[in-house]
């Protein structure tokens, strides 16, 4: 009887342990697509101008209408490769490079404390919002900056409620 016992605790508390692995596995390739949804729109983003330099338009067009979903592209704040367009503004770039690391980062076991996390939240967001009352007038390497701040926080904001819903409580 006791034999049976134990080994059907076993079974339970390696059932425990593989559904724990589960999780991570899911959580991890959840970051790992974000991530590489990231590297995908940067790669678009600098290989567009290239390839409408190189007379190959249609490619081009392809790359462009698709950054064009993801940013609303200002005239002002658009950075150019071989005097063409990138084809997303300062801002979204800055983000996707800087979610690309944290969230790269993080599969490598990088954690942000949660200060750090509220600091970079806040520039990201001040920076927008000041601009949008015109209290400064921003420049494209204001623009990529607030960006690096605003994927970093976007990006570990993915992190924490991936956490959440997996069920961890705490920072």
């Amino acid at each position: 009887y006791k034999y049976i016992y134990n080994l059907f605790c076993l079974r339970i508390e390696a059932g425990i342990k593989m559904s724990n692995i589960l999780k991570w596995s899911f959580k991890n390739a959840l970051v790992g697509l974000g991530c590489l949804f990231c590297v995908v729109v940067i790669a678009c983003a600098f290989l567009a101008p290239v390839l409408a330099h190189s007379n190959f338009s249609q490619a081009a067009n392809v790359l462009y209408d698709f950054l064009h979903k993801l940013c609303k592209m200002h005239g002002t704040n658009i950075f150019t490769i071989l005097h063409h367009p990138i084809g997303i503004c300062a801002r979204c770039i800055g983000s996707y490079i800087s979610a690309a690391i944290i969230l790269y980062a993080y599969l490598h076991k990088f954690k942000m404390d949660k200060i750090i996390f509220i600091i970079i939240g806040t520039l990201a967001f001040g920076e927008i919002a000041a601009e949008y009352f015109n209290l400064f007038v921003t420049n494209d390497f204001i623009r990529l900056i607030d960006g690096f701040f605003l994927g970093a926080f976007l990006g570990m904001l993915f992190i924490k409620i991936l956490d959440w819903l997996e069920g961890k409580k705490g920072w």
